[in-house]
Protein backbone atom coordinates (compact mmCIF):
# COMPACT_ATOMS: atom_id res chain seq x y z
CA UNK A 1 0.00 0.00 0.00
CA UNK A 2 1.11 3.39 -0.39
CA UNK A 3 1.58 6.29 2.22
CA UNK A 4 -0.82 9.01 0.90
CA UNK A 5 0.09 12.44 2.54
CA UNK A 6 -2.35 15.46 2.54
CA UNK A 7 -1.66 16.75 -0.89
CA UNK A 8 -2.39 13.47 -2.55
CA UNK A 9 -6.09 13.70 -1.06
CA UNK A 10 -6.98 17.48 -2.52
CA UNK A 11 -7.99 18.90 -5.55
CA UNK A 12 -5.99 20.36 -8.61
CA UNK A 13 -6.09 24.05 -8.32
CA UNK A 14 -7.93 24.15 -11.46
CA UNK A 15 -10.78 22.17 -10.16
CA UNK A 16 -10.82 23.47 -6.53
CA UNK A 17 -11.16 27.11 -8.08
CA UNK A 18 -13.85 25.44 -10.46
CA UNK A 19 -15.63 24.53 -7.37
CA UNK A 20 -15.59 27.64 -5.61
CA UNK A 21 -16.18 29.74 -8.36
CA UNK A 22 -19.57 27.85 -9.52
CA UNK A 23 -20.88 27.79 -5.60
CA UNK A 24 -20.42 31.81 -5.41
CA UNK A 25 -21.63 32.96 -8.56
CA UNK A 26 -24.90 33.21 -8.93
CA UNK A 27 -28.47 33.91 -6.80
CA UNK A 28 -29.58 30.61 -7.88
CA UNK A 29 -26.91 28.57 -6.41
CA UNK A 30 -26.68 30.83 -3.01
CA UNK A 31 -30.64 30.04 -2.63
CA UNK A 32 -30.14 26.57 -2.75
CA UNK A 33 -27.24 26.22 -1.17
CA UNK A 34 -29.12 27.98 1.77
CA UNK A 35 -32.56 26.12 1.19
CA UNK A 36 -30.21 22.45 1.04
CA UNK A 37 -30.64 21.63 4.58
CA UNK A 38 -32.22 18.41 6.15
CA UNK A 39 -35.37 20.65 7.41
CA UNK A 40 -35.73 21.01 4.00
CA UNK A 41 -36.17 17.19 3.03
CA UNK A 42 -38.17 16.63 6.76
CA UNK A 43 -40.90 19.57 5.40
CA UNK A 44 -40.88 17.56 1.84
CA UNK A 45 -41.13 14.27 3.36
CA UNK A 46 -43.71 15.76 6.29
CA UNK A 47 -45.54 16.76 3.75
CA UNK A 48 -45.82 13.42 1.10
CA UNK A 49 -46.63 11.75 4.23
CA UNK A 50 -49.53 13.75 5.18
CA UNK A 51 -50.89 13.78 1.20
CA UNK A 52 -50.25 10.10 1.24
CA UNK A 53 -52.28 9.30 4.18
CA UNK A 54 -54.73 11.18 3.63
CA UNK A 55 -55.34 10.07 0.32
CA UNK A 56 -55.28 6.59 1.48
CA UNK A 57 -58.13 7.83 4.12
CA UNK A 58 -59.97 9.43 1.16
CA UNK A 59 -59.77 6.07 -1.02
CA UNK A 60 -60.90 3.68 1.96
CA UNK A 61 -63.89 6.64 2.87
CA UNK A 62 -65.03 6.26 -0.22
CA UNK A 63 -65.33 2.28 -0.26
CA UNK A 64 -63.11 1.43 -3.15
CA UNK A 65 -61.21 -0.93 -1.24
CA UNK A 66 -63.96 -3.77 -0.85
CA UNK A 67 -62.69 -5.85 2.12
CA UNK A 68 -64.22 -3.97 5.17
CA UNK A 69 -61.32 -5.39 7.25
CA UNK A 70 -58.35 -4.10 4.69
CA UNK A 71 -60.33 -0.64 4.58
CA UNK A 72 -60.60 -0.45 8.41
CA UNK A 73 -56.91 -1.52 9.31
CA UNK A 74 -55.72 0.73 6.10
CA UNK A 75 -58.09 3.77 7.52
CA UNK A 76 -55.98 3.41 11.23
CA UNK A 77 -52.74 3.27 9.37
CA UNK A 78 -53.36 5.76 7.67
CA UNK A 79 -54.79 8.03 10.18
CA UNK A 80 -51.92 7.65 12.71
CA UNK A 81 -49.80 7.96 9.32
CA UNK A 82 -50.82 11.47 8.83
CA UNK A 83 -50.87 12.31 12.42
CA UNK A 84 -47.11 11.70 12.22
CA UNK A 85 -46.60 13.63 8.75
CA UNK A 86 -48.29 16.70 11.14
CA UNK A 87 -45.94 16.19 13.94
CA UNK A 88 -43.20 15.85 11.54
CA UNK A 89 -44.12 19.35 10.04
CA UNK A 90 -44.97 20.81 13.25
CA UNK A 91 -41.44 20.16 14.31
CA UNK A 92 -39.47 20.51 11.86
CA UNK A 93 -41.24 24.39 11.09
CA UNK A 94 -40.99 25.23 15.05
CA UNK A 95 -36.71 24.44 14.42
CA UNK A 96 -36.67 26.65 11.76
CA UNK A 97 -38.60 29.44 12.98
CA UNK A 98 -36.76 29.21 16.44
CA UNK A 99 -33.10 29.40 14.73
CA UNK A 100 -34.47 32.58 12.79
CA UNK A 101 -35.79 34.06 16.23
CA UNK A 102 -32.35 33.37 17.88
CA UNK A 103 -30.23 35.26 14.84
CA UNK A 104 -32.75 37.98 14.71
CA UNK A 105 -32.47 38.11 18.75
CA UNK A 106 -28.51 38.65 18.35
CA UNK A 107 -28.39 40.45 15.76
CA UNK A 108 -31.17 43.22 17.66
CA UNK A 109 -28.58 43.06 20.86
CA UNK A 110 -25.69 43.77 18.78
CA UNK A 111 -27.31 46.43 17.15
CA UNK A 112 -28.67 48.01 20.56
CA UNK A 113 -24.74 47.05 21.64
CA UNK A 114 -23.31 48.93 19.03
CA UNK A 115 -26.01 52.71 19.68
Amino acid sequence: MKNKNRKDDSFPFSESSNIKDSIHNSAISHYVEQTHSLSTFYMIAAVSQIFLGLTVVTVSVLGLIQPQWLSTSLIMIASVTTMIGLYLLYITAAKRSKHNSLLRNAMQRIMQHKN
